[in-house]
């Protein structure tokens, strides 16, 4: 196999991996269909307003207790996911979420990374690029070069 084709390979596996990650980490837009599960997920998107940076879910403080039964009777109530979201943005603010959002500023958040890893893959596999053809002008005889037969 040539070193051109081995590049290749190996950049659609790292473009592979990187759409696996990128899909797998990004968050369903569909509910549970289990209360206990809905609650579940809710739970850890939103952080305990007294604990640094831990989710509902995980934290063992009263008051997130209390809001793990909020969310257990608003769901019981009725209410969507994105409502009862809503509902803990507006009393805490943005930074009561885990992720940050995908509009204003928080959507560079979630596109920086793609980004830099996207250059530093083009760069990359220029930089192989440029060393190989170094290395190939290198390695070619020099009366080769100078037009000599």
């Amino acid at each position: 196999m040539s070193d051109r084709m081995r590049n290749v390979g190996v950049l659609i596996v790292a473009i592979a991996a990187i759409v696996v990650i990128v899909i797998g980490l990004w968050p369903g837009r569909g509910t549970a269909p289990d209360p206990a599960a809905r609650a579940f997920a809710l739970e850890t998107r939103i952080k305990c307003p007294i604990c640094a940076g831990e989710a509902l879910a995980g934290s063992q403080s009263a008051v997130a207790r209390d809001l793990r039964d909020y969310i257990e009777t608003r769901i019981a109530e009725g209410a969507s996911d994105q409502e009862i979201t809503d509902e803990f943005v507006t009393n805490y603010g943005e930074q009561i979420l885990l992720d940050p959002p995908r509009t204003g500023w928080g959507l560079w958040l979630w596109l920086i990374p793609i980004v830099v890893a996207g250059v530093g893959g083009f760069a990359a596999v220029r930089l192989r690029r440029r060393t190989e053809n170094r290395r190939a002008v290198a390695e070619t005889p020099r009366s080769d070069v100078a037009g000599e037969s």
